[in-house]
Parts: structure tokens; C-alpha cells; sequence
């Protein structure tokens, strides 16, 4: 009796609110440290623009790796745990409804208790080049992720939808990220079955990229081998796909064996680097590890190469006249003993191209509100100190908050994402107390067609079960409209 009563009481006492923008890793990471190390109650309100939850998580991560998606379980059981009713501690999503238009910022500022910006970057960094923003057959590497991920803004997308795919051959890929190597393995092994028919990639993109009869990718960086920005496991998800006939090429003055002396390389994944660039390069018979000798080379009348190519500056795009990319020129750099990079600008090349995807980073973008209330926004992302946002004048904004990438820019993996999260949570914990209650009035957005935790529990057992049904992991509505339409008709 005596546990309920104290239960009670303090389920009852004075909750504070807390709104956190955006409802990808780094929201999600913040609100679970929020609702499992809070010792007062509170009540966290997650908005997101789209009707379905997880941001970059779904939309954002390649189709062929849905390992890296098993965050999304601590996600839902934080959310499951806390949106019954009776808790200590209560949380909300709503979704369908975009901060900064369909609800003010201001609002939310005035209101609550604490707002947390966890809306990512929805931008892209750009070269700056001529023909980048007015050539068809150019897109950005956050684009191109989303339109194959089935984001609803970009799943029907006539830039790709009305693209002529049969005509690509030649593919560059500016930047040698993870991100480059993702689109790299799509482009190239779509065809493939065993790798991509029980993914959740959008049918949309997979039967466009099926008509591309590609022959060779470059990736081009600007630096030289050593600076490479990618991991060693999707580097070798890519030479593995010589098993199916897909070959990687590096040209011997970026990368030869005997220029590394292997025994004195002391970072340890640079080291398994070399030594894997070094194997699959020579011939599978000259192989010397059984690492590299897994997969025997598929026969092919028509091969098809991947390369990695460095010390090259984009500088301009060429089209015909139809305004269709044609060709990339660059020019060689070379990398000064003080690590800058110097470009030379009298030594330029010229590449054949049919598609090119500029994989330079996302960027991040201001609400519209920002430049109103003061609040600090530089270099693509929110100014702050562990998280408590900066205004105009560089001191603390009371109680707003940043966490992941529109705090940080696009940088780092979802296990750094989760770091960052939980620190920026913390912030919070040690503010809470000092922070001003608000008043209580409810934000109304009962006018605004919106989805619940609820549908899109409902949402996501339809998804998975269409998934069952065409033997993928799962199959996704493409659009907003089909997911509220879905949200009406559930609710009705």
C-alpha cells in the first residue's frame, strides 16, 4: 500500500516537458537516456516531419546491411516501455508534422521545458563547380540514398524515375566514404539476387538501376591512398564481389605494394589494409593468404570494374546538348609535406561519364525561425557548448538543446551518434532543475493530420508482413500520402 501511494504521488507530481525535432538515432539515443536516467517525471514529446519514426536509421542506411538498423530495437522498446499510461515517465511521437511550419519553434520554447534540435542534415555539401545544379544525370549522394531507401520525398522523384538508366555505363563517384562504397556495391551488383531480392531497397529504384548496363565505377578522392576515408569491411564487401564477376582496380601510382613496408605499419587497421589491397590485386592464384583466396573469381564475357582513383579535383561538368552529362574534368593535386592538398591546375583529365554521384558530406540547414530568436548557426550546424545551444551573442540559449549531426555536422557513425546523444541528455539532467517550469498549456495540433506510436506500430506489422509475403525484410509505403491514407483507415 504504502509503494502505491508513493507511486502514485509521484506519477502525479509536476512532469516536465521535454520536445525533441527529429526522431532519427540521435533523437531517439537522447530521449532513451533522457526517460532511463531521469529521477523526476517527464513527458517527452518526439516530432518528426515524416509519419514514420527512425530518420536516417530507414532512410539512411544501404539497403544490404540491415544489421546496422538494430538500434531500431532499442528504439522501440524505449518507446513501447514509456507511451503506457501510469508510467513515472511518458512518451509521445507524433508524427506527419514539420517543426518550424506546422508548429513554431517558439511554441515549443515557450511551452516546454527543454527542446532538443535532433532534425539532422538535410542538405548536401557541394563543389561548387559548373554544370553541378543544371545537368541531368548529377545527383547527390543524400539523394541518391533516399530515393533508394523509398523516402518518401524522393521515392518517385522523376529525376530518377524519368532518368534514362539504359544509357549508363560509366559511373563517377566523387569522395571514398562508406557512403561511396554503398552506392558503388549498388550500382554495380544490383543485378545480383542472392544480394539484393530480400532487401527492402525501393522496387522503384531497383527496376531503374536494372535497366544501367554498368561496366565501370571510379571513386575519386582527393587525396592520396593513405588519406582513404572508407572502413576495411565495406572495403572488402567490394572485392569479395569478384565471386560474381566484379573486379577493383587501383592504378599502380596510387597504390603498389612495395611502397609500404608492412611489418612497420602500427596503425592496425591501415595495416590490414594494404595487406588486403596488396592480395586482391594480384592474380587469385598468386595469392598468398587463404583470407583472399575465399571466393574463386566468377568467369564473365562482361566484366564489370570498380576503381579507386586519387589526387583529382573536380572543375568542371560537361553535357550535350540536351544538358545530359557527357564527361567530368579534373585536375591532379598532390599532397604537400605539411598534408594540404595543392591542386595542379595545368594537369587536367578528362573522364567519359554517363552518371555522377557527389558523395562530399550532408549539410546541415537553419529552421527559418533561427535568425528571429537569435539562435547561433554556423558552419552547417547549430553553435553550442555540450549540446546548450548558442545565440547570436555566443551565451547559453535557456533551455534548447542540439544533438547529433545538426549539432555536430555529418560526421561519425550511429555508435558515435549514441556518444554524443547521451551526452547532450546529460547536459539536460544537470539543467533540468535550474530551468524555469513553463506553462503547462498543451501544444494543440489536433488540426494537423498527424500519426501516433500507435500507427505506426500498425504501419510497421503491415510493412513487415508485405516484407514476409515477397520474402524481404520488409516492404515500405513510399509515400506520405499512403501513410496517413493507412493512418485514416486504421483509425476510423
Amino acid at each position: 500500500m504504502i509503494f502505491q501511494f508513493l507511486r502514485h504521488a509521484s506519477t502525479n507530481c509536476r512532469r516536465r516537458r521535454i520536445s525533441i525535432v527529429g526522431s532519427g538515432p540521435s533523437g531517439f539515443y537522447t530521449a532513451y537516456r533522457l526517460l532511463t536516467k531521469c529521477e523526476v517525471p517527464l513527458h517527452v514529446t518526439m516530432w518528426e516531419k515524416l509519419p514514420v519514426p527512425f530518420g536516417l536509421s530507414r532512410y539512411g542506411v544501404a539497403p544490404d546491411h540491415p544489421e546496422v538498423k538494430n538500434c531500431e530495437e532499442t528504439f522501440t522498446e524505449c518507446a513501447e516501455e514509456f507511451c503506457k499510461p501510469g508510467q513515472k515517465h511518458l512518451f509521445e511521437f507524433i508524427g506527419g508534422v514539420t517543426v518550424g511550419e506546422q508548429v513554431t519553434l517558439s511554441e515549443l520554447i515557450d511551452k516546454q521545458d527543454a527542446v532538443v534540435l535532433s532534425y539532422g542534415c538535410t542538405g548536401d555539401k557541394k563543389l561548387g563547380i559548373p554544370g553541378e545544379n543544371d545537368t541531368t544525370g548529377v545527383f547527390s549522394s543524400r539523394e541518391f540514398v533516399n530515393w533508394y531507401n523509398g523516402h518518401p520525398e524522393y521515392a518517385n522523384d522523376p529525376r530518377f524515375v524519368n532518368f534514362d538508366w539504359s544509357r549508363v555505363r560509366n559511373v563517377g563517384i566523387i569522395g571514398n566514404g562508406n557512403v561511396a562504397l554503398d552506392l558503388t556495391r549498388a550500382l554495380i551488383s544490383n543485378q545480383i539476387g542472392e544480394l539484393w531480392d530480400g532487401t527492402d531497397i525501393s522496387p522503384i529504384a531497383l527496376r531503374c538501376l536494372r535497366q544501367a548496363p554498368v561496366e565501370h565505377i571510379k571513386l575519386i578522392a582527393r587525396r592520396d591512398f593513405d588519406h582513404s576515408k572508407f572502413t576495411n569491411k565495406e572495403l572488402r564487401e567490394l572485392w569479395e564481389l569478384e565471386k560474381y564477376g566484379i573486379h577493383g582496380k587501383i592504378d599502380p601510382q596510387y597504390f603498389r605494394e612495395d611502397n609500404y613496408d608492412i611489418g612497420s605499419i602500427k596503425d592496425r587497421a591501415f595495416k590490414r589494409r594494404v595487406e588486403m589491397c596488396s592480395e586482391y590485386l594480384k592474380p587469385f592464384d598468386q595469392r598468398t593468404k587463404k583470407n583472399y583466396k575465399k571466393f574463386p573469381p566468377a568467369p564473365t564475357t562482361s566484366p564489370k570494374t570498380w576503381e579507386l582513383d586519387y589526387l583529382k579535383t573536380p572543375i568542371r561538368i560537361n553535357s550535350d546538348e540536351s544538358g545530359r552529362i557527357t564527361s567530368l574534368t579534373l585536375c591532379k593535386n598532390k599532397v604537400t609535406p605539411d598534408n594540404k592538398v595543392c591542386q595542379l591546375k595545368d594537369q587536367q583529365v578528362t573522364y567519359d561519364l554517363d552518371l555522377l554521384i557527389t558523395s562530399l558530406g550532408y549539410a546541415g540547414r537553419p529552421l527559418k525561425e533561427f535568425q528571429k530568436l537569435g539562435i547561433q548557426f554556423e558552419k552547417g550546424h547549430l553553435a553550442n557548448t555540450a549540446g546548450r545551444v548558442l545565440n547570436s551573442h555566443g551565451a547559453t540559449f535557456p533551455g534548447l538543446y542540439a544533438s547529433g549531426w545538426i549539432r555536430t555536422g555529418s560526421t561519425g557513425v550511429i555508435a558515435s551518434t549514441m556518444m554524443g546523444a547521451f551526452e547532450v541528455a546529460d547536459s539536460i539532467l544537470q539543467d533540468l532543475s535550474s530551468l524555469p517550469a513553463k506553462q503547462t498549456d498543451r501544444i494543440d495540433f489536433s488540426h494537423i493530420n498527424h500519426t501516433t506510436w500507435a500507427d505506426w506500430r500498425s504501419i510497421n506489422k503491415t510493412e513487415l508482413q508485405q516484407g514476409e509475403q515477397a520474402g524481404k525484410t520488409r516492404v515500405k509505403f513510399l509515400t506520405n500520402k499512403e501513410m496517413l491514407n493507412f493512418h485514416n483507415q486504421t483509425s476510423a
